[in-house]
């Protein structure tokens, strides 16, 4: 009891099944204003500071000295309707309204030599997700409020091999935090009788990223983008379990006697929490000197996610849960139409963008589902200055963790039933030459 216990309660805090519901897993593929608007479809054009995520081999081709500051408002919902299992009446529930500020600032050099450099910071991953009512809903076995943030801080140079072809290479320095909150009920009753609250705060990760940028013509631009796969370290994270049941009653006798099996409410976990290589190829025409179109097709390497191995200060409660993700794809549509050359772009995208996540690992903590973008967006220029807005919806199909009609994961903490998601992403930008 003391091991499923104390371990379900962890590795749902690392775990983190799914994301913001942006993009593949956890995956937030918002890192500029920009290049939302043009629905991602960014690796043969990355011609603002994003080019350090999206394709640094951009840099070869600005000019001077830019600044390109963005905040990406998001918003995320998500709403669960239970299965009708023996004749009981459906449950609907709701997340809480939230808004997640994603940042992305970048500062770029050109000076018209064959050598670039930039250096950018922004968040490629994340989850935030809180169900309404904590105390009743019906998952808050495996989570009722989580959060993760991952920041990257990334350097990078890119080299002018001819006028028409450019490489780079960059460092992705990331760190994570997490936070989880949930709740153990009582097994006769199904009280709430132990809530827990997960923080965690990475090691530093350092791995390289890689650009290609190749324009033959000037009509056509092609790119290709990798950021490698990661694993994050966790070292002695905090875990603190609290009496969460009345006082006097079953349950809170229940959770004591547990507490002091554990040897106290207060415990460590040592984990590794692995992160997907991205790969980005990139196509943009020019039809004409007021219309340019760009396709991206984006590869995660979900399958780095197969499993977390898990060490407690109590050797007893060692244990591991497998996940099995599987690779995914995205397929990525921007268009810009120059209604003022040189002054005003008007930009639309689209993305079709499939899921990793396979039907048992479904949960509260978010579930993920292929999904379709929608994405709108403009860009005022002065000598000096760019400013830009941009909007993108993101809906989730709605996906049923039933299979077969059973449960796909048998673990009843897991609500059965049927989820559906979206967010609604809002992007400013100023950009800045000179």
């Amino acid at each position: 009891m003391r091991k499923r216990i104390a371990s379900a309660l962890l590795v749902a805090g690392l775990a983190l099944s799914a994301g913001l519901v942006q993009a593949a897993g956890f995956s937030i593929y918002e890192a500029g204003a920009r290049a939302t608007a043009l629905g991602g479809a960014f690796t043969a054009s990355a011609d603002d500071g994003s080019a350090i995520f999206y394709n640094a081999a951009g840099l070869s081709f600005l000019k001077g000295n830019q600044v390109n500051l963005n905040l990406m408002p998001v918003a995320p919902a998500a709403k669960y309707t239970s299965a009708a299992i023996d004749g009981q009446e459906a449950v609907y529930e709701e997340t809480e309204d939230n808004v997640f500020l994603i940042p992305g600032a970048y500062y770029t050099h050109n000076g018209s030599g064959k050598l670039s450099f930039g250096i950018g910071l922004y968040a490629p991953y994340g989850l935030g997700v809180e169900w309404q009512n904590e105390e009743e809903t019906v998952g808050r076995q495996v989570s009722h409020d989580v959060s993760i943030e991952t920041v990257y801080v990334t350097p990078a140079l890119s080299y002018l091999v001819t006028p028409e072809l450019a490489v780079a290479v960059g460092l992705d320095i990331a760190h994570q935090t997490l936070n989880l909150k949930r709740y153990t009920l009582y097994p006769l009753d199904g009280d709430n009788a132990l809530h827990t609250e997960i923080d965690g705060s990475s090691d530093i990760n350092i791995t390289p990223s890689l650009g290609l940028m190749y324009r033959p013509t000037e009509k056509l631009s092609l790119g290709l983008m990798y950021h490698f796969e990661k694993t994050m370290n966790y070292e002695d994270q905090d875990a603190t379990l609290e009496n969460a049941a009345a006082p006097g009653s079953d349950a809170y006798g229940w959770a004591a006697n547990i507490l002091a099996g554990l040897g106290g409410g207060d415990h460590t976990i040592s984990s590794e929490f692995n992160l997907p290589s991205i790969l980005s190829l990139g196509a943009a025409y020019s039809f004409s000197e007021k219309f340019r179109l760009e396709g991206n097709y984006v590869h995660f390497g979900w399958s780095h996610f197969d499993k977390l191995d898990m060490n407690f200060d109590n050797p007893a409660m060692d244990d591991a849960i497998i996940f099995n993700y599987e690779d995914a794809w995205q397929a990525r549509f921007g268009a810009t139409y120059s209604a003022i050359p040189g002054k005003l772009d008007i930009m639309a995208g689209f993305v079709y963008d499939t899921t990793p996540q396979p039907v048992e690992a479904i949960s509260p903590l978010l579930p993920d589902a292929d999904k379709q973008d929608y994405s709108l967006g403009a860009t005022y220029k002065t000598d000096k200055f760019d400013f830009t807005v941009s909007y993108m919806a993101v809906l989730g199909e709605e996906r049923s963790n039933i299979e077969d009609g059973r449960p796909a994961n048998e673990d009843p903490a897991y609500p059965v039933g049927t989820y559906q998601a979206l967010a609604n992403i809002f992007g400013f930008a100023v950009g800045y030459h000179f």
